[in-house]
């Protein structure tokens, strides 16, 4: 039973050393986290565009697929109201 203890006493002491003593990551910066998010979008959008034909059926979905984007980036912390405006407008252009 002794053993037991000692051996459960040992492993929560490496567990929290580990806990304590691993790297931290560094958190990403406003920017860098805008970047991604516009990436993904961008990415989102051809993804969903490749396989459309029909020049109109593809201008519906991209209309669609923008809609869907500002109501999302409406609720994102890392863009305000004007930011978000940019970024639609420039998944426009594709």
């Amino acid at each position: 039973m002794e053993i037991v203890s000692t051996t459960a006493v040992i492993i929560t002491l490496f567990g929290f050393s580990y806990l304590l003593l691993k790297p931290k990551k560094q958190p990403k910066s406003k920017a860098q986290k805008q970047e991604e998010i516009r990436q993904n979008y961008q990415k989102r959008l051809m993804a969903e565009l490749l396989h459309v034909e029909n020049p109109i059926e593809r201008q519906n979905k991209k209309i669609s697929l923008l809609k869907e984007f500002a109501k999302e980036l409406e609720f994102n912390l890392f863009f305000d109201e004007n930011e978000v405006k940019a970024l639609i407008k420039e998944l426009a252009g594709y």
